[in-house]
């Protein structure tokens, strides 16, 4: 597993690289780990990251702008967004961030995302059985959202619609990394591709087009819950 750390203050980088290696030796996984102080660093390394940590302000660069140069290259990218400022929230999930890290840095805060970050690669993928009985493997992180059809389950991905035979319940159990939420018993959907989140409705970036899907009543305070936890809210 290929790690990279980018922040121009020294003290953050150690606090994450010293973190991360932490983590990786107790649960015994391989890894490579990279640290870079500066944006343009970074990019020129031209490395491809599993998971990277970015700092926002960075002296030579933004760290918004960074971490799209980096996913339009390695659209796999889980992309962690550590930072001290809140006004730059909103594009952190533009971008679809894993996870929006305040510092200061912690290894509570690092296991929290590792655990994350570690699941959705190692468990990324889900096969359907179609309508016309056709087996096909989706990356779970490109499914936008799923919904009942019927007795089936349609789900919407990045790049494309599929009727799935199987009733929502069962995607309900397989569908369940941290970035997954249910707002009401006939959706599931993906939390990276919300673009807006109120108590009643929330919106999902579908591309060309914005899905809105209301959230049940009565699961509005765990929704919420969810959705502040996944954005980094302590």
């Amino acid at each position: 597993m290929v790690i990279g750390i980018c922040d121009d203050l020294e003290e953050y980088c150690n606090a994450i690289k010293c973190y991360s290696q932490n983590y990786f030796k107790i649960k015994q996984i391989e890894f490579e780990l990279y640290v870079y102080s500066c944006g343009k660093a970074l990019l020129n390394a031209e490395k491809r990251f599993d998971i990277l940590f970015l700092d926002i302000e960075l002296e030579d660069s933004n760290g918004i702008d960074i971490a799209k140069q980096i996913l339009d290259k390695a659209p796999g990218t889980i992309i962690v967004i550590v930072t001290n400022y809140r006004k730059y929230l909103d594009a952190a999930m533009d971008m679809h961030a894993l996870r929006f890290m305040d510092k200061p840095i912690t290894q509570d805060r690092v296991d929290a995302v590792l655990d994350r970050a570690v699941a959705e690669i190692n468990d990324g993928y889900i096969t359907v059985i179609t309508q016309a009985n056709e087996f096909k493997k989706i990356k779970k992180a490109d499914i936008i959202y799923a919904e009942v059809y019927r007795k089936n389950t349609t789900l919407h991905t990045k790049n494309e619609v599929i009727v799935s035979k199987k009733p929502i319940s069962y995607f309900r159990e397989r569908l369940n990394a941290s970035y997954f939420a249910i707002p009401h018993n006939s959706f599931i959907v993906n939390l990276n591709f919300v673009r807006s989140c109120q108590r009643e409705r929330i919106e999902l970036d579908c591309g060309e087009t914005v899905k809105t899907v209301y959230v049940a009543s009565r699961k509005q305070p765990d929704f919420k819950k969810k959705f502040m936890s996944f954005i980094g809210e302590q």
